[in-house]
């Protein structure tokens, strides 16, 4: 039974797919700058007064988001960038010249970030997305599920649990 190829992966002849890799970083790239908009109008707008604890959550968790976007970005640039001559050179950098004279292919995996330099022999191994960008960005998108989840809960206990009733005349 063969396995169905992810929508995650690509085995291009090359092992990249870079059109989609350069949508993903626009799309990033947009969502990023929104984010921070979105991020530098809240604090100008409540400059007057003291912010409240689950502001400053939202803010931290606004912050965190754009963190773990920007990490996958710079990791996706990593992979994008890569040619032919590049490849090569990120497997010999990962393992050695010799383990990279018998690569026959590479894949590349967009989530986690990963390119995978292929050996002829049945093997694999990472090369070229530095070794921190997975790490962090898990660490940055746990921070802004936490500090989002935990914004929500401050902001719902702010709020008058018995509703106003307000009486005609």
């Amino acid at each position: 039974m063969t396995e169905a190829p992810s929508p995650l992966a690509s085995d291009a002849p090359d092992g990249l797919n870079s059109i989609l890799l350069l949508f993903i970083c626009l799309i990033g790239v947009i969502t990023f700058c929104t984010l921070i908009a979105l991020l530098g109008s809240g604090m100008a707008k409540r400059r007057g007064r003291r912010k409240t604890r689950a502001e400053w959550l939202g803010g931290i968790a606004l912050l965190a988001v754009c963190a773990t976007i920007a990490l996958y970005i710079w990791g996706a640039l990593h992979v994008m960038f890569m040619e032919s001559d590049t490849m090569r050179e990120a497997c010999a950098k990962a393992r050695g010249p010799e383990q990279a004279a018998q690569v026959d292919r590479y894949s590349a995996r967009y989530l986690p970030l990963r390119f995978t330099c292929r050996i002829d022999e049945g093997g694999s191994y990472d090369a070229a997305v530095p070794g921190y960008v997975n790490p962090a960005m898990g660490i940055a998108f746990v921070l802004a599920i936490a500090t989002g989840a935990v914004s929500v809960v401050a902001r719902d206990q702010n709020r008058p649990t018995s509703p106003t009733v307000t009486r005609g005349r």
